[in-house]
């Protein structure tokens, strides 16, 4: 699904009864810059028209920021990527927002959050899932970097781990870690007996002796 943000250029820039004026009139102030723009970009969101995107989304969201003027003409459209938000301490609102707006052709690091799925086999005996890593960064060009990164746990058994390397990624997608590297692991608690399969012996067969007939005795 893709993301458009609108945004109006600000003409007016760092005079803080401005600022309020914008925020009094639903408008948050935002900066976009980045390579992928020749200098930063000040400008205004509508506050509603942002929110309801911005529920769905996180940093690592490609986004379609179209930038217009005062009449609506459009100045801007670029591939971007939320970097920072402020809120305010008081209200919990969102106060500013940082775009960060890379190089089309040029690979980019960004932070994307893994995404477990299923319960794993592991679990249902008893052990304790853990995440050893939350995020991980990757490595991609901007219109391929994944929103999150989603590993089925499903058959991951007790003391059983998943590492970088056995993760299935996009096309073009890297994570920036020793393939080696443990993301995800069942731990055994304590006291947990982990059920081993009994090793498989070879019954050998029972020796068969061979009798000759008795001779019988001439009476």
């Amino acid at each position: 699904m893709e993301h458009v943000v609108t945004a109006q250029l600000r003409t007016v820039v760092g005079k803080k009864r401005a600022v309020r004026r914008l925020r009094s009139q639903g408008v948050i102030p935002a900066v976009a810059y980045g390579p992928g723009v020749e200098k930063p970009l000040n400008i205004g969101l509508k506050k509603n028209e942002f929110l309801k995107i911005f529920k769905h989304v996180s940093e690592s969201t490609p986004l379609t920021l179209v930038v217009t003027d005062d009449s609506g003409k459009e100045l801007f459209k670029h591939l971007a990527f939320i970097k920072m938000v402020q809120y305010d301490k008081v209200t919990d609102e969102v106060k500013h927002v940082d775009f960060y707006i890379p190089e089309a052709h040029h690979k980019m690091r960004i932070n994307v959050p893994i995404h477990v799925v299923g319960k794993a086999a592991g679990v249902e005996k008893g052990g304790i899932l853990e995440l050893v890593h939350h995020e991980v960064v990757v490595e991609a060009f901007p219109d391929r970097v994944p929103e999150v990164i989603e590993i089925d746990v499903s058959n991951l058994g007790l003391g059983e781990t998943i590492r970088v390397k056995d993760v299935k990624l996009p096309e073009g997608v890297k994570i920036d870690l020793d393939p080696e590297d443990v993301l995800i692991t069942v731990i055994v608690p304590r006291g947990l007996e982990v059920e081993e399969t009994a090793p498989t012996t070879e019954t050998s067969e029972p020796e068969v002796l061979k009798k000759g007939k008795k001779e019988e005795e001439e009476e």
